[in-house]
């Protein structure tokens, strides 16, 4: 069956298209922009081209005009498809050598009455080149020469970001390790180290100091007529007998010292 490859930035006008087209049994390629839509032509290689005609960046017209010069997809038929409030150019239409158009919100009868023949014409043109006036050829015999496409610099944003995802997701455990070992090492360089804290000098002893020693001597009172406290004049004999006679001082009337 053939294939289509459908180009409308529109996701309600995509789901339309690819739902009846896709019922009938043709195989149905949808991308949202005219540069995705170039960079598809050469895996899906489709015999029809639906593409809308006015969209952000390149439009339907320039995908158009880059197959008309492309000798490879001669064989390939485009319709524009447009919406009321965007009437088709028929002017440039025609100049791009579009092979239809259509209105949108698409219509099942008119979309496919205006595919049939367009998807069976192509079917023919890719059946009469033949092995020795492919796509890309120019003339016939063995000094037949590829013909090289018009060189179309296309930037889709949509594979740019899936790109860069996927070498985001395969890089995120490397980038992961090395983030955490340059922080530890700048961790590790702004921490202070703890400094040793210097020796303290020894106290010298303190000097020897020789012990005076302390002798308390407490007086005696050693009373007049008295050896070590001992009462001289009471020193006599228990048993002797008093001596009668007085003593020279008490008979000059003195009297006797203290006891």
């Amino acid at each position: 069956m053939s294939r289509i490859l459908l180009v409308d930035d529109s996701p309600h006008a995509q789901r339309m298209g690819e739902r009846i087209l896709s019922d009938e049994g043709y195989e149905v390629v949808t991308v949202s922009n005219a540069d995705s839509a170039l960079i598809r032509l050469e895996d899906a290689d489709p015999d029809v081209v639906v593409a809308d005609a006015v969209m952000p960046g390149r439009t339907g017209y320039d995908i158009c005009q880059y197959l008309r010069m492309s000798p490879r997809h001669r064989h390939v038929r485009v319709i524009l498809t447009s919406g009321a409030q965007e009437p088709i150019d028929e002017v440039r239409a025609q100049l791009v050598q579009a092979d239809g158009a259509l209105r949108k919100p698409f219509e099942a009868s008119a979309l496919l009455a205006a595919v049939k023949p367009l998807a069976e014409a192509a079917t023919a043109a890719r059946a009469e080149s033949g092995p020795s006036r492919g796509p890309g050829v120019r003339g016939q015999g063995p000094e037949a020469k590829p013909l090289a496409a018009p060189f179309v610099a296309v930037v889709d944003a949509e594979q740019v970001r899936a790109a860069v995802t996927l070498a985001l997701d395969a890089a995120m455990g490397t980038m992961v390790d090395e983030i955490a070992r340059r922080v530890l090492v700048a961790l590790n360089a702004s921490k202070p180290q703890a400094q040793p804290e210097p020796p303290q000098p020894a106290l010298p002893p303190p000097p020897h100091t020789p012990r005076e020693t302390v002798r308390r001597v407490t007086p005696l009172r050693v009373r007049t007529g008295s050896i070590l406290g001992l009462d001289i004049d009471n020193l006599e004999p228990e048993n002797s007998t008093p001596d009668p006679r007085p003593r020279p001082a008490e008979a000059a009337g003195t009297p006797p010292g203290p006891h």
